[in-house]
Order: structure tokens, then C-alpha cells, then sequence
């Protein structure tokens, strides 16, 4: 049993995320570069740990969603490449630039403000624009990104180091769009390159994309899911064989109890026994990330079981039923392991099975799972 500072905790395996990036780093080949997408605390694996593993692997450069997600990683000491993927506003770009973090750019107004924040400390500002070619999020449009990048040139504290876009469809079957979209950067980057402003790195695959659209590796690659062995689409972009999840999530029993013909668990009095039982109780619920509604978990896994949740999900504990596994296999007691994501014995709740149970994918089932929950890194 771990002996976790709380009794639900996160598992994050060390050997699997050095064999995922290991993956990665081969189907890329020497020539291209690797950046791990370490947003949302890692997809809820931890950063700063996946940062430092990221290091130890070779990767050469980190990205994150907003600024203060790059200000964690340099407060523990996280001293390379970061680039925010996502809106940053003016203010806070000279703290981006006093801490050497890459900004995305794609807004002709804002560069005036962003060289002003960087003159302000006296350091220069790394940015990669961002290429809308049919994602409709962020982005500057392709046929302005030669004057954008000449109006960046322009500011004497700003600096271009990328130009990137991001694919719509790349985890589907079918790539039409998402070749479409490639089209349209490659001209973009043609563009560029006849006018003198090409960028030393040009970036554009995900993770979908590094496995099934090779050709647009590129400069560089953004792999997020899949340095935590997590399919792109289970059904329509997996991961190829030998990648391995990295994350399980656990609980202990806190307590075991009988219940009579009549009485009920949880708020609401939702469930109400209709026969005895025994039902355990984990110290884990929704406000670490466990879902409540519109749908839980289901079951969660004891002795290799599946007991299934009874009730409503607590904020801070959720009550399963034990009664066949401590017929059938041994009496559960407090302390026994309880597998709400990960492998006990020959049965494995995934991520990819927990989202399908609540209604979601795999990316937003560990990302959900909130900084309470330790996360203990084991081999």
C-alpha cells in the first residue's frame, strides 16, 4: 500500500512517461524537435514532474496554456524553453519577458504594447505566431501573417522565434480537412520564407498528427496526450503499441458498514437498500474531480472487482457496494485499495472507460482531477 500524504492519491509512473517521450523521440526522428504540452498541470499529471522527466528524456521545449502555468514550472526550477499557447494580456507580458517565457502573437494590436512591456525591463520578448488555417480560434489570418511578421521585425524588443498552427481534425479518420489546413500553413510558411521572415521553428503536428501525418513534423512537434500514453481517439486516432498510461488514481477504504432492507446512502436518500449489504467508503468525491453529475464513475475497482457506486457522489466521499467481493473473494476492510482509474488484478478501469461512463473523453477525466489529490511519482 502507498503511503500517500492523503488517501486518495495519483500514481505517476516514472518509467512509463520516459518510455512515451522515448516513443515520441523515435517516430520523430533526430532532426525534430519535441515539445511536451504541459497544461492543466500536465493534463492532471503533475507539471513540474513531467517537466523534470521531459529534461531527463531530451525533450527541448515545454508549453502551457497561460502564463502563470509557465511561472509554476520556473519556481521549481524549470530553466528551459516555454512557450504560452493561449492568451496573454499586455500587462503581463514584461514578467513573460523577465523570465525568458515565449508568448503566442497573432494580434496586430497588441504588439506595440508588448514591445513597450519589453523595453520596460530592458529584455527582449520571444514570440511564435499563431496561424488560424481553419481552426477559428486563435490565430492571424494567412494572408496577414507576412505583414504581421514584418510589423514584429519592426518592434526592436520583440523577437520571432516560431510560426504554428493547430489542426482541427488531425484524431479523426478522416485527414481531408486537417490536409487542407496543412495546405494553407505551407503556403503560409512559403510566404515567410520568399520574404525573408521564415522563423527558425515552425510548428504544427499534435499528437494525432505525429503518428498519422507525418509529413507535417516540421521543425518541431507538440505532443500533449500522448507523452501520458492516452489515445488521441480511442476509436479513431489510437496510440500505437508501446506507449503506456502513466497515471492511476487510488483511494483507501475509510470504513466499512452493514446495511438493512430499508436504509439509505447518501443525500437525497437516492439509494435505498433492498436487501442487506455491506458497502465501503472512500475518501474521495467531487470536489477532487470525482464526478457527480449528470453521471459518476459507475463502480470503482476492490480485490479486482467492481464495486459500484451507491448514491450520490459526496463532496469528499463516495460509498460503494462490497457486499459480493466480501462474500465472494474476502471481506473488505479499512484500508484496502480501492482503483478508481488504473489496473487491480485483471480488470482495468481506463480513462478512455471512465470518460465513456461519464460522457466525455479521457483528456478531460485526468484533467478534471483537481491539485488536492497527490501526485506521487513511482517507478
Amino acid at each position: 500500500m502507498m503511503l500517500a500524504p492523503r488517501p486518495t492519491w495519483l500514481e505517476i509512473s516514472r518509467s512509463a512517461i520516459l518510455n512515451n517521450i522515448g516513443a515520441l523521440r523515435t517516430r520523430i526522428g533526430p532532426d525534430c524537435r519535441l515539445m511536451l504540452v504541459l497544461k492543466a498541470n500536465a493534463y492532471g499529471h503533475g507539471a513540474a514532474e513531467v517537466a523534470r522527466l521531459g529534461q531527463e528524456a531530451g525533450a527541448q521545449a515545454m508549453a502551457v496554456a497561460a502564463l502563470s502555468e509557465a511561472l509554476d514550472l520556473r519556481r521549481v526550477g524549470i530553466d528551459g524553453e516555454i512557450l504560452v499557447l493561449g492568451y496573454t494580456p499586455s500587462h503581463l507580458a514584461a514578467t513573460a519577458a523577465i523570465h525568458a517565457i515565449r508568448l503566442a502573437a497573432y494580434d496586430f494590436s497588441t504588439l506595440y504594447e508588448l514591445n513597450e512591456a519589453a523595453r520596460s525591463v530592458q529584455q527582449p520578448l520571444t514570440l511564435h505566431v499563431k496561424v488560424n488555417t481553419g481552426m477559428n480560434r486563435l490565430g492571424v489570418a494567412p494572408d496577414e501573417v507576412v505583414p504581421f511578421l514584418q510589423a514584429v521585425h519592426d518592434h526592436d524588443h520583440l523577437r520571432v522565434e516560431g510560426l504554428f498552427t493547430h489542426f482541427a481534425t488531425s484524431d479523426l479518420t478522416d485527414k481531408q480537412y486537417a490536409y487542407a489546413q496543412f495546405v494553407r500553413f505551407q503556403a503560409v510558411v512559403a510566404a515567410a520564407e520568399e520574404a525573408g521572415l521564415r522563423p527558425p521553428l515552425v510548428h504544427a503536428a499534435n499528437s494525432a498528427a505525429i503518428f498519422t501525418m507525418p509529413e507535417t513534423h516540421l521543425d518541431m512537434v507538440r505532443s500533449g496526450i500522448a507523452v501520458y500514453g492516452l489515445d488521441p481517439d480511442a476509436d479513431e486516432a489510437p496510440l500505437p503499441a508501446g506507449f503506456q498510461p502513466a497515471l492511476s488514481w487510488k483511494a483507501e477504504v475509510g470504513q466499512v458498514r452493514t446495511l438493512q432492507p430499508g436504509d439509505a446512502v447518501s443525500y437525497g436518500r437516492e439509494f435505498i437498500a433492498q436487501r442487506p449489504m455491506t458497502v465501503a467508503v472512500l475518501p474521495v468525491g467531487y470536489a477532487d474531480g470525482f464526478p457527480r453529475r449528470p453521471h459518476n464513475w459507475g463502480s470503482v475497482l476492490l480485490y479486482g472487482r467492481e464495486a459500484p457506486i451507491l448514491g450520490r457522489v459526496c463532496m469528499d466521499q463516495t460509498m460503494v457496494d462490497v457486499t459480493a467481493i466480501s462474500e465472494e473473494v474476502a471481506p473488505v476492510r479499512m484500508g484496502d485499495e480501492a482503483v478508481l482509474i488504473g489496473r487491480q488484478g485483471d480488470a482495468e478501469i481506463s480513462a478512455a472507460e471512465a470518460g465513456r461512463r461519464i460522457g466525455t473523453i479521457n483528456y478531460d477525466v485526468v484533467s478534471r482531477i483537481l491539485a488536492r489529490v497527490p501526485r506521487v511519482l513511482v517507478e
